[in-house]
């Protein structure tokens, strides 16, 4: 999950204007709190914003505070600037 979103938060600047806008917004209500990291990563799924993972590839969530933190400070340099 985390090396998902910061693979999409890389290709953020490759992203059409329309896509950047929805993953924009998706993340910053993230950062914000409104929504936990469970529901913005499948809200990114959903829209495309990120590939669906293969079954094998699947992973546990965050494993520690600090993974989620150093996320949420990558989204707001690289994003929400």
């Amino acid at each position: 999950m985390l090396s998902q979103m910061e693979q999409a938060i890389d290709g953020f600047e490759k992203m059409s204007a329309d896509k950047r806008a929805a993953m924009r917004g998706i993340l910053q209500r993230y950062v914000e709190g409104s929504m936990g990291i469970d529901e913005a990563y499948y809200e990114l799924l959903d829209a495309g914003l990120i590939p669906m993972p293969s079954r094998c590839a699947m992973k546990p969530k965050i494993s520690s505070e600090g993974d989620e933190a150093r996320l949420k400070d990558l989204i707001r340099t690289r994003i929400l600037r």
